[in-house]
């Protein structure tokens, strides 16, 4: 109560002091579209959070400029609202305006991209105006290419988004229906496409099965029929118009067309127009007609396909065959057809048989002739079977003979190989199915490793059209002969060596060279073999001769000596050249690593190294007759590169280095003419390998690409290691049109990688800038104050033109000026200025090129005449502009304060229009100083000004929580807003309701509610029955109060639970105790009965603090008023040496 009472003082006591802002914030950027498109129907809105509209404008006409002015800080949505159709992204922006790090405070543009028109249309059935779902329509370009696709929805419609102009295709798809329109021309130019025609199906499938017995029956026909009164909207397609042979159509209806029923049963109407129908089934076969159900069924086709839910069933035959040899081969004649055990046919010469008095079912089918044998043959006969599947033979007979009796013979080409084991004679029979087989003798692994062969190993055998050949396999011996050519002569002991692939008797066989250097080798088995001669020193030409033996014998083989072998050991790839004592030399390729070679002579020989590499070893030799291994190592290796230049120059030299060494000049071979009129100059060096290497190329006219270039030497040669171009420097000789000197120009490298160059033009207007990197690309920049340069064709060239000016003028209707006014200017080449005009009211736009500019003023709570204008501006030429605004809203400018009166940041108010202009919303928000305005409220219209609901977290409540502000014909001044924050204390005050003789025996117990068995506190109660518990922390913890003590025995006492949520609770508590009390308790103290008024109202008061402060802040601002002799009747009055500033607009 003490502190309530402090508050309410200070609040009568303290005067604030407003303060002013002056800052706007202006959101723009540009509606941006890479087609042509009208700029100025195109309009972005600011929005509040809440949806609240603040502002709006339209994109400039000449280049879709935008400008918002924004007076308050806060959360905002940038909208761009097209024509419908016209698609935008993004189509909206969340803002949080800081007034620092937002786009808006930053000057950043916000931009809204057009990204198409819209088209639309509908694919219908034909005839009608409405259409199927699940269409799929493409919208294709030049050459058909597919652009966008999408599926038609209810009714048939369609739209396509983000088109672009040009001239499209429609297509209408669908993988069952047939189209009557499937493409139709559509054309985009400067807004939506609408589609003229329709995309229309021609009609819908009707689907259907038939069965007999559970079976599909092939060969019903169904058919399509309507009442005589209806009128279809399109004749049907894919059927026969006609009914089929035999049919009568019934009495009132008329006939379509009719279909017929497939393999499966299946039976399908491709095109049928939507439409009410009767369908009839009908089926005649082997001059029988069968019995069908349903007789006829009624159905309707909608936007869409359909099929029958039941299946049509066949009601209540003899069947032909034929037996053949194999599916492609002739019949077999005199076979007989078993049905069951009862023999039931016999087929006649073509192999044709015929099965009498059927009825459908599963039947099992034997068949039995001479030589041959089938397989039980399972077939199911239905009225839709009247000729049976082909019966084949399955195995045949096929006989053969094979040399030695007791052999068996392997028939491989079936599920699993099976033999057949001949007579004491030789001969041999076996029964085989249908297919592809091969006879092969069968011989054991010891048969086989002793090279027992038969002629033919294999024979093939194509059953049943070979079942009659005959089979034969007789064995096979070979003979080898053949001679030895040596390089001079080939001497004595010299021995053919016959290894065998595997053991056996006639392995490892040894051959004298005869005289005349032949040899041979007879009685061999069939097998893979070995020839060899025993000098491994000399090389041969084919090395061992490899014979493989089948089925002939085998002679004119020859071993021919090539040379002398000799063995090198060699680190690096390279040539050697290999001279003879008598003079001869031959070469050849060493690889890296050991290897054998081969000399053509016999004698000593001197070995020489030819190549890119140094070695170490110096004046080797060696002697075919003493052989022994080669070995060469290398110590350097050649690294070599080019120099492309662009000039034949004579100075140009190479040279390498490494740290520690000496400068290497590397020598260049002769100029070589090169591609594209250029010269090519090569060079190499020795280099030791892992040595670092930089390799420097030098001429006075040529800049080099690379300058240098640093390697670590590889272990092995490098023919083109680098490359160096060699490019004459490039010159800008520059002219300024018309001759203007003083023009700063500056020159930079595109790619970042040389440095700016500067230079300033002479009085001809003439420079010159080099030399320079010719391969690079360059940007040439002119620039003087007064002036704007345009680039020419040609680089460096510049046309000079003098700047041209725009002054604005802005006046109010009085002929006053207007300052603060935000002028937007934007056109020309991508130029825009937002400015607000000075307190003369007048803006100058310096230094503007040639061209259209559009000019548009803005402020909150003016209209401007004109709104915007579109300014033509010529070379060097000044444009006067003059704008009158006119005030069309007022503002509510004033204080938020707590009640101590300090001010209060960030609280934001809105004041909501009542009556006829309800509906009608501003708000603004408090600055750091705690002074707010709140702009464009409409004069004549009354507004509530309030707290913002769910804006202000950190206040609980305003004082008075609203006021009532009436806008006549100017600003409402002054207005103060008291606000009260959360605290974060709980005061709980309450009274005992019982009789006053009670009282002194009664005590109030707080409990929290999660710990009841622990005491938070114990209080004695005031006079009458009042209390006042110590504060609670506003956590939201749940407590109870509870009644304790009482006189005269037993009593009923209250409790109270609550939650500490909010900043005051008051509670009521009953006692009645059950005993009469005695007559001494009815007296009252005095003291307790003067001190009940008395708390009761410090309760109250504490309670209704808020209201009780607003009356008495609204009686002080009377009496203030009275004493100045001036009333302010929309807000509290200050105190006239404390006064706020106001704001302007």
């Amino acid at each position: 109560m003490y502190r309530t009472t402090l508050y309410i003082l200070a609040a009568v006591l303290t005067i604030t002091n407003f303060a002013k802002s002056d800052e706007v914030i202006g959101c723009g950027g540009f509606i941006r579209s890479t087609v042509k498109i009208n700029y100025s129907r195109v309009e972005v809105k600011l929005l509040t959070k809440q949806g609240s509209h603040k502002y709006q404008t339209e994109g400039a006409p000449n280049n879709g400029y935008y400008l918002i002015p924004l007076y308050d800080k806060g959360e905002y949505v940038l909208k761009v609202e097209p024509p419908p159709g016209w698609i935008f992204e993004p189509a909206s922006v969340d803002l949080r305006i800081d007034g620092s790090t937002d786009p808006c405070s930053t000057s950043k543009d916000i931009d809204f991209v057009f990204k198409g028109f819209s088209v639309t249309g509908k694919v219908v059935s034909h005839g009608l105006e409405e259409g199927p779902a699940g269409v799929t329509v493409e919208l294709q370009g030049n050459g058909n290419s597919v652009l966008h696709t999408t599926v038609t929805g209810a009714g048939g419609a369609y739209t396509f988004s983000k088109i672009l102009p040009g001239d499209y295709s429609l297509v209408a798809s669908h993988p069952t229906w047939a189209f009557k329109q499937a493409k139709l021309p559509v054309k985009v130019a400067d807004d939506n496409g609408h589609v003229a025609r329709h995309l229309a199906v021609a009609g819908y499938d009707v689907r259907g099965e038939v069965v007999g017995e559970g079976d599909p029956v092939r060969g019903v026909h169904f058919v399509l029929t309507t009442d005589s009164a209806s009128r279809l909207t399109a004749a049907p397609e894919g059927c026969v118009k006609s009914a089929p042979r035999g049919f009568a159509l019934p009495a009132g209806l008329r006939l379509v067309c009719h279909v017929t029923s497939g393999e499966d049963g299946q039976f399908v109407f491709p095109t049928v127009a939507p439409g009410s129908y009767r369908l009839l089934p009908f089926y005649k076969a082997e001059r029988i007609e069968f019995d069908m159900a349903p007789k006829q069924a009624a159905f309707s086709v909608g936007h869409g396909s359909y099929r029958f839910p039941a299946k049509f069933q066949v009601q209540g035959f003899s069947v032909s065959g034929k037996v053949l040899e194999s599916p492609s081969g002739p019949g077999v004649a005199q076979a007989e057809v078993y049905l069951g055990d009862a023999k039931a046919a016999t087929t006649d010469a073509s192999g044709s048989f015929q099965l009498e008095n059927m009825k459908a079912g599963q039947y099992v089918l034997q068949v039995r002739a001479g030589g041959m044998a089938f397989d039980p043959f399972p077939v199911r006969v239905s009225p839709n079977t009247p000729e049976l599947p082909p019966i084949t033979a399955n195995r045949f007979e096929v006989c053969g003979t094979i040399e030695g009796g007791g052999r068996r013979v392997v028939v491989e080409g079936g599920a699993e190989p099976v033999s057949a084991t001949a007579d004491a004679k030789g001969r041999f029979c076996t029964t085989l199915e249908t297919g592809k087989y091969v006879l092969r003798p069968f011989l054991t692994k010891e048969e086989e490793a002793a090279g027992l062969r038969f002629v033919p190993s294999e024979l093939p055998l194509v059953l049943p059209s070979a079942k009659k050949a005959d089979v034969s396999f007789v064995r096979f011996r070979a003979e080898i002969q053949g001679t030895v050519v040596c390089v001079g002569k080939c001497g004595s002991g010299l021995k053919v060596f016959l290894r065998a692939a595997g053991s056996g008797v006639d392995a490892d066989v040894t051959a004298e060279v005869k005289s005349d250097e032949s040899f041979s080798f007879s009685g061999l088995v069939v097998g893979k073999y070995q020839l060899s001669v025993n000098r491994p020193d000399w090389c041969w030409e084919h090395g061992d001769v490899k014979i493989h033996s089948v089925d002939r014998d085998v002679s004119n083989v020859v071993l021919r000596q090539s040379g002398f072998k000799m063995a090198v050991s060699s680190s690096h790839a390279t040539k050697v050249q290999m001279v003879h004592s008598d003079g001869a030399s031959q070469s050849f390729s060493v690889p890296a690593g050991s290897s054998t070679h081969c000399l053509s002579k016999k004698g000593v020989y001197a070995v020489k190294t030819v190549g890119c590499h140094e070695f170490e070893e110096k004046n080797i030799l060696f002697d075919t007759t003493k052989p022994a291994t080669v070995v060469l190592t290398a110590s350097k290796h050649s690294v070599g590169g080019v120099v492309v230049a662009e000039e034949n120059v004579t100075d140009l030299f190479v040279s390498a280095s490494a740290p520690g060494a000496a400068v290497i000049s590397v020598p260049l071979a002769n100029p070589l003419p090169h591609a594209e009129n250029k010269f090519l100059y090569r060079f190499a060096v020795m280099l030791p390998p892992n040595a670092n290497v930089e390799i420097v190329p030098r001429s006075g006219r040529l800049l080099f690409n690379p300058p240098t270039f640093k390697l670590l030497v590889r272990d092995d040669c490098s023919k083109d290691e680098v490359r160096f171009d060699g490019r004459i420097g490039l010159f800008v000789d520059g002219r300024i049109h018309p001759p203007l000197g003083g023009v700063k120009v500056v020159v930079r490298d595109l790619g970042g990688h040389q440095p700016e160059v500067e230079t300033v033009s002479d009085a001809a207007g003439k420079f010159l800038v080099g030399p320079l990197d010719s391969e690079s690309k360059y940007d040439v920049q002119a620039t003087r104050e007064g002036y704007v340069l345009k680039p020419l064709g040609k680089l460096g060239h510049f046309e000079a033109f003098k700047f041209a000016e725009v002054n604005v003028a802005v006046v109010d209707a009085a002929g006053r000026a207007l300052s603060g006014v935000l002028v937007s200017l934007s056109g020309g080449v991508d130029y825009r200025n937002n400015s607000r005009t000075r307190e003369d009211g007048k803006l100058h736009f310096p230094n503007l090129s040639p061209g259209n500019y559009f000019l548009r003023p803005m402020m909150k709570e003016y209209r401007f005449t004109p709104p915007s204008k579109m300014v033509a501006v010529g070379e060097g030429a000044t444009v006067d502009v003059r704008v009158t605004g006119e005030r069309v809203a007022f503002s509510c400018m004033g204080s938020v304060s707590s009640i101590t009166g300090e001010a209060e940041a960030g609280v934001a108010l809105e004041a909501l229009g009542t009556g006829s202009c309800q509906g009608h919303q501003e708000e603004a928000q408090s600055d750091p100083g705690g002074a707010f305005r709140i702009r464009g409220l409409l004069p004549g219209c009354a507004y509530r000004l309030r707290l913002k609901q769910d804006a202000n977290p950190h206040v609980e409540r305003a004082a008075p929580p609203e006021r009532l502000l009436q806008v006549t014909s100017s600003d409402l001044t002054d207005v103060r807003v008291i606000v009260f924050r959360f605290f974060g204390q709980m005061d709980v005050t309450g009274k005992v309701v019982t009789e006053a003789r009670n009282l002194p025996s009664l005590k109030v117990r707080l409990v929290a509610d999660d710990a009841p068995e622990q005491t938070v506190h114990v209080g004695q109660l005031g006079p009458g029955g009042f209390f006042l518990l110590p504060p609670l922390a506003r956590d939201g913890r749940s407590y109870c109060l509870q009644l304790e003590g009482g006189t005269g025995g037993a009593g009923t006492t209250g409790t109270s639970c609550f939650r500490a949520n909010s900043s005051h609770r008051h509670l009521s508590l009953s006692y009645a105790p059950e005993a009469p009390q005695h007559a001494d308790h009815d007296v009252v103290a005095r003291s307790s009965l003067l001190a009940l008024p008395v708390t009761v109202a410090l309760l109250v008061a504490c309670y209704h603090s808020s209201r009780i402060l607003g009356l008495v802040s609204d009686l002080v601002g009377v009496l203030r008023g009275l004493a100045k002799g001036s009333e302010n009747p929309t807000g509290s009055p200050l105190d006239s040496r404390r006064k706020a500033k106001a704001r302007r607009t």
